[in-house]
């Protein structure tokens, strides 16, 4: 019990190496044009959210160019996956930054099931003829009844 004890945590760590190896990291998304790769069958797109608004130097002064007009910045503020599964199902995550990700599903629709073709119907089975009682046993002379 206690080698199983000691060995328990070497174990996770090492699979947790294993796991962390293998692992994909998604490239960072200059969000110019939505990232598309397949895997087992399923198509993954990952669009960035990005946003123009006014570039602040380091101080948080908005900044401005020489003609006093305001300088613009586009800012990486999310993200979008869509998954399409072979089956068609899609699965959609929206991630924008410091709030929850938006998790939605979407069935694809499924033609009807064609119906199973109906079973022959078995011949029936000739009727067993009863079978006759049996006899009474007689009474045993030596047993009290």
């Amino acid at each position: 019990m206690k080698k199983i004890i000691s060995t328990g945590p070497a174990i996770l760590l090492a699979l947790a190496g294993f796991a962390s190896a293998y692992a994909q990291e998604a490239p960072a998304d200059d969000g110019t044009e939505p990232e598309t790769t397949e895997s087992n069958g399923a198509i993954v797109i990952r669009e960035a959210i990005s946003e123009e608004r006014q570039a602040t130097d380091e101080e948080g002064n908005l900044l401005f160019n020489e003609d006093g007009s305001p300088m613009m910045e586009t800012v990486t503020t999310g993200f979008v996956q869509t998954v399409e599964t072979p089956s068609g199902n899609l699965h959609t995550i929206t991630k924008e930054d410091g709030s929850r990700a938006i998790v939605t599903h979407e069935r694809a629709e499924r033609t009807e099931r064609v119906a199973k073709a109906e079973k022959p119907e078995k011949p029936e089975k000739p009727e067993k003829p009863e079978k006759p009682e049996k006899p009474e046993k007689p009474d045993r002379p030596g047993r009290p009844g």
